[in-house]
């Protein structure tokens, strides 16, 4: 399958991905579904799965799925929903969203670490100062991309 950069991270994926959401108990497959559904995917080249903690249970999900998986690909999740209730300029609950993450993914490090829509109306505020995009959640990617456990980061949205 083709391949393309993903923005300027220098990773390597597919056009197409698979969305994490659609794995999860919301697609409605059970998991033996959504294990052939993502080995599927992995067979016929695509490398990049997306996921975050507010898609259900999806990041379990693929945590056991991919458990021993020799096809490379890559990860993208996001920050938030966790702890409850989650609180966006706190670096603990930052760090425990993260570390929550890489449990259930069963894994060490993420490649792409995700904002998640800080547009939307009802979403986290993330950020102290809207004009610079400054605020703790900048110091626990920073500190999170020193210490390798996270490659990228990034904002997803619409």
């Amino acid at each position: 399958m083709e391949r393309r950069r993903l923005g300027r991270t220098g990773i390597e994926v597919a056009p197409l991905g698979l969305g994490g959401l659609f794995v999860s108990s919301v697609g409605g497959r059970g998991r033996d579904e959504a294990n052939l559904a993502i080995h599927r995917a992995l067979d016929l080249g695509i490398n990049w799965i997306d996921t975050a903690p507010t898609y259900a249970d999806s990041e379990e999900v693929l945590g056991i799925a991919l458990e021993g998986v020799s096809h490379p690909y890559h990860i993208a999740t996001k920050l938030g929903g966790r702890p409850s209730p989650f609180d966006p300029k706190d670096k603990d609950h930052l760090r425990r969203s993260v570390d929550e993450s890489l449990r259930l993914l069963k894994r060490d490090s993420i490649d792409l670490l995700l904002i998640h829509e800080p547009e939307r109306p009802g979403q986290y505020d993330w950020w102290n100062e809207w004009e610079t995009f400054s605020g703790p959640v900048n110091d626990v990617l920073d500190e999170l991309k020193e210490q390798g456990v996270i490659r990228y980061t990034g904002i997803g949205g619409t």
